[in-house]
């Protein structure tokens, strides 16, 4: 943890500047949750990778929900205890002193939990189900994750999850979110965390950051496809980082 890295980022991070942050599934590793890609990720092993991104598509959906289904179950169980940890916690006591936009990959809704209030879950929320039938949202069912799909608690069909499954469009105000509060005008500070950035969604605005000068900070154990675009890049394991570089 460089002492002089840290000091650079408390030196910039004035009350009141534009922080933008990306964040992954390894922000929440530390509350006991399994990330995707990368060492040990649930999508490391090729065989089972393939089958769980399968299961998670917008094809099989069509054809069979209750596999979508359980492999949703699958991913959220060991969701169902956890907690925020302390990187969430020092995120949301930052926005108590400067403006603060969240761009996260992550569907476990943590960050919200912890307090942050703007969050741009690009990849929706399994807090979150949709009746097509109803054409309402619900909270999701709390004997979700369970043996059998959650159901309509008006008309019983089938809900869908509020996720963007793979093969499927991300939503466009979503998208709008990122252009207009992190894109046209990039933040003076911007901090990915626990991200493989393999998505151009999630690169793009870390390298127009990066080109108009905005200090580019990369949190994660492993080298991305962000590394060489971070003015700063810390190893360190974001729940003791993040605490430290806020000075919460």
């Amino acid at each position: 943890m460089s002492v002089d890295a840290i000091l650079e980022v408390q030196a910039r991070l004035k009350p009141g500047v534009r922080v933008g942050v990306i964040t992954g599934a390894g922000i929440s590793r530390a509350s006991g949750l399994p990330t995707y890609r990368g060492l040990g990720g649930l999508y490391d092993d090729p065989a089972e990778g393939a089958a769980t991104m399968e299961a998670l598509s917008a094809r099989t959906w069509r054809a069979d929900p209750e596999r979508t289904w359980a492999a949703l179950a699958s991913l959220a169980r060991p969701g169902v205890a956890a907690l925020p940890n302390p990187a969430h916690l020092a995120l949301a006591r930052l926005e108590e002193r400067n403006e603060v936009t969240i761009l996260t990959q992550n569907v476990d809704g943590l960050h919200q939990r912890a307090g942050s209030q703007r969050v741009i879950e690009i990849h929706g929320s399994l807090a979150r189900a949709l009746c097509l039938a109803c054409d309402d949202g619900y909270p999701m069912p709390p004997e979700f994750p369970g043996v059998h799909p959650p159901r309509c608690p008006r008309c019983r069909s089938i809900l869908r999850p509020d996720v963007v499954l793979f093969e499927e469009r991300l939503p466009m105000g979503k998208l709008a979110r990122i252009e207009r509060e992190l894109l046209l005008n990039p933040p003076e500070i911007l901090i990915a965390v626990g991200t493989s950035a393999l998505f151009s969604y999630v690169n793009a605005p870390f390298l127009q950051a990066h080109a108009s000068g905005s200090l580019t900070v990369e949190v994660n154990p492993e080298p991305t496809a962000l590394t060489p675009f971070a003015r700063l890049v810390f190893r360190d394991p974001a729940e003791l980082l993040l605490p430290r570089l806020f000075a919460l």
